[in-house]
């Protein structure tokens, strides 16, 4: 199994009146072909900027992405132009990510005419579109019909459908269940597990939904104010998670069965802020473990058992 997207040392910055804003701080992260990484967080952790830095949609500041071992951030604008039709993005809000002026058809149609696709075959075109409604699950009836006509299902199928429309080997799929109701959560997330299966797809799965992340995901990252805290295959992180955060979060998913609820772990402390933040371990001021040794220097990724790393120079204790 080959590696498809690889990043090294990726930043995203932003400035801001009181100084930078450190959205996304040194992420390294491989996603094997076929295969689908969770990147999971609370909100503003910088899990959808670490998507749209990664396909270039906004520039990083710095670090390396490597596509199939060729270097995103090498490329001109009309190489990452062709580059677009092998990355795609599934976006969160399915309604405002679709032009209200424009049919079904023409969304579905934009990508591949901007792309130069079908550019004087129509009847061909015509033929593409119906097979991706098919794809994704829309009836032909609703080819002329806009967005608005639609529910939130529907109009994430059209994302879908227009993000499978350049045959794309790899989706950054940004929170795209989040705004629907959970039974038609349950059709999306099947579409696309059944897409990948068929197409072979690779996925960058952004989510806060940890129920979600283990239905989907083949390894799971947990992000932290900009940084990654945790990564392993989705069974060890679940079976056997070690940084205060993961665990934390892991406590907090609603458990239905009342005999097997655990314990709520409180978070106490306040949020540092990621405006010019101190070297050292950014939930130390959260952290019940966090020792003086914590902060003053950046922290490294540890790995405690094969494939499974952690950003605490403590965790080998913890895990014990």
């Amino acid at each position: 199994m080959s590696t498809l997207i690889e990043t090294q040392g990726l930043q995203k910055y932003f400035k801001t009146s009181k100084g930078f804003l450190h959205a996304v701080d040194g992420i390294d992260l491989k996603i094997e072909e076929g295969q689908t990484l969770g990147v999971v967080g609370e909100s503003g952790c910088g899990k959808s900027t670490l998507g749209r830095a990664v396909l270039r949609l906004q520039e990083p500041t710095a670090g390396k992405i490597f596509y199939e071992g060729r270097d995103l951030m090498a490329m001109n604008k009309a190489e990452m132009h062709h580059m677009r039709t092998e990355m795609q993005m599934i976006f969160q809000d399915p309604y405002s990510s679709l032009n209200p002026r424009m049919s079904i058809w023409e969304l579905i149609a934009e990508p591949m005419l901007i792309n130069n696709m079908y550019k004087s075959d129509k009847a061909g075109l015509n033929k593409r579109i119906e097979e991706l409604m098919d794809t994704v699950g829309l009836a032909k009836r609703l080819t002329h019909s806009y967005p608005h006509e639609l529910d939130g299902g529907r109009r994430q199928r059209i994302g879908v459908a227009r993000a499978l429309s350049l045959n794309p080997k790899f989706i950054v799929c940004d929170e795209p269940v989040s705004a629907l109701d959970v039974s038609i959560q349950a059709q999306i997330l099947n579409l696309l597990m059944d897409l990948q299966d068929e197409r072979g797809l690779t996925y960058m799965f952004i989510t806060h939904d940890l129920s979600v992340v283990k239905h989907i995901s083949n390894e799971i990252m947990v992000m932290y104010m900009g940084t990654c805290v945790e990564r392993a295959p989705k069974e060890e992180l679940f079976a056997h998670p070690v940084h205060p955060y993961t665990k934390a979060l892991l406590a907090a998913i609603p458990e239905p069965d009342i005999d097997k609820r655990g314990s709520l772990q409180v978070l106490k402390g306040e949020v540092s802020s990621p405006i010019n933040p101190a070297p050292g371990c950014r939930f130390a001021h959260r952290c019940p473990y966090a020792k003086p040794e914590c902060m003053g220097k950046d922290l490294t990724m540890h790995e405690i058992t094969p494939g499974h790393y952690v950003a605490c120079p403590y965790c080998q204790e913890l895990k014990g």
